[in-house]
């Protein structure tokens, strides 16, 4: 699915919303996200669900597929080669998401 016809600000809030822990954790955003934005058609909704899951699966496989080893241990990719790598192909990320994912990814590398 295409996110041309979604804004970058619709794009990062339901983004922010897919990051939650808690309750809503791993839940699908489209209700959360209408209430937010109510003139987003169903279609608009799901689409932004299903880019949000495919930006934390791109995410979690690149710190999955990168680890650095080293005398101490396993650590993560740097921040840095996450965010260009991230940004060549979700431009729109905003700098606390990408922190954000950056963060859950290394987490969940680490389980």
């Amino acid at each position: 699915m295409s996110q041309t016809n979604l804004s970058i600000e619709i794009l990062n809030y339901g983004l922010q919303l897919s990051l939650e822990f808690g309750e809503n954790w791993l839940k699908p955003i489209n209700e959360r996200l209408g209430t937010k934005f109510p003139y987003l058609t169903r279609q608009q909704l799901e689409e932004c669900n299903i880019i949000c899951k495919k930006v934390h699966q791109v995410a979690h496989r690149y710190i999955t597929d990168n680890p650095i080893y080293s005398d101490s241990g396993i650590k993560f990719v740097d921040f840095n080669k996450f965010r260009k790598f991230m940004f060549t192909k979700y431009d729109w990320l905003s700098k606390t998401n990408l922190q954000r994912l950056y963060s859950q990814s290394c987490y969940y590398a680490y389980k």
